[in-house]
């Protein structure tokens, strides 16, 4: 009864367009495209309050099934998921080496055969994908770091500590920085990798109406994005 009576308030308060969503994010679309999301957000849902939660996948997808969460962007789950729960893809971050610009005429894969790595985090999605992409192309760098930043390497690159290879999440990698963001080989080998991140949230939510307009802003941020790009 205290469920359908929440519930109930909810679907008035959607309709009143007041109120407040509670999103899970990871830090790397923080860092990167969410809050151009936001800004649009914003402007069409003034008196919505946005609660924002940051965490690895794994973590918003439980609190999402919890209730903790109404949406989530996350990595692209890879196991089925339930029928009561939607996903919608809404990126493809590629794999990208980052080095000083003084070094970007070396090429990605000599710098990556040549250079010390700055190693993205393997127990995380984009840390795994980089550890796949260098043993298949037989590569087997020298390590100086490992961390779970993308803003952190980015960092580290520019002070000459070595490259790095992770997710393009955005003009945040290399702003500001003198740093370049060197896109992969694509051949027979390898195609493009990356990874594959969306927002999801269950089918019945009664603050649907705001998922899908923060839906709605996330696609045309992408748009702009990969035609400005």
């Amino acid at each position: 009864l205290l469920r359908s009576l929440h519930e109930l308030r909810d679907h008035v308060s959607a309709e009143e367009d007041a109120g407040e969503l509670r999103l899970g994010t990871l830090n790397t679309a923080l860092h990167g495209f969410l809050p151009d999301v936001l800004r649009r957000f914003s402007q069409v849902h003034a008196r919505v309050q946005l609660h924002i939660r940051t965490g690895l996948a794994p973590e918003l997808y439980a609190a999402l099934l919890h209730g903790e969460l109404d949406a989530a962007l996350c990595l692209k789950p890879t196991f089925e998921l339930p029928k009561s729960v939607l996903w919608h893809p809404l990126r493809h971050e590629p794999l990208v080496v980052l080095a000083p610009a003084v070094s970007a005429h070396q090429g990605p894969l000599e710098l990556l055969r040549t250079q010390p790595l700055i190693r993205y985090d393997r127990r995380l999605g984009g840390g795994k994908l980089a550890d796949d992409y260098l043993r298949t192309r037989g590569i087997t760098p020298l390590e100086r770091f490992e961390i779970n930043s993308v803003l952190a390497i980015a960092m580290l690159v520019e002070h000459g500590l070595g490259v790095g290879l992770v997710p393009d999440i955005g003009p945040a990698l290399t702003q500001g920085r003198a740093i370049q963001a060197l896109s992969l080989p694509v051949d027979t080998v390898s195609t493009s990798i990356g990874r594959e991140i969306g927002l999801i949230w269950f089918r019945n939510s009664p603050r649907q109406r705001w998922i899908q307009g923060l839906l709605q802003c996330a696609q045309a941020t992408s748009v702009h994005t990969y035609r400005h790009a």
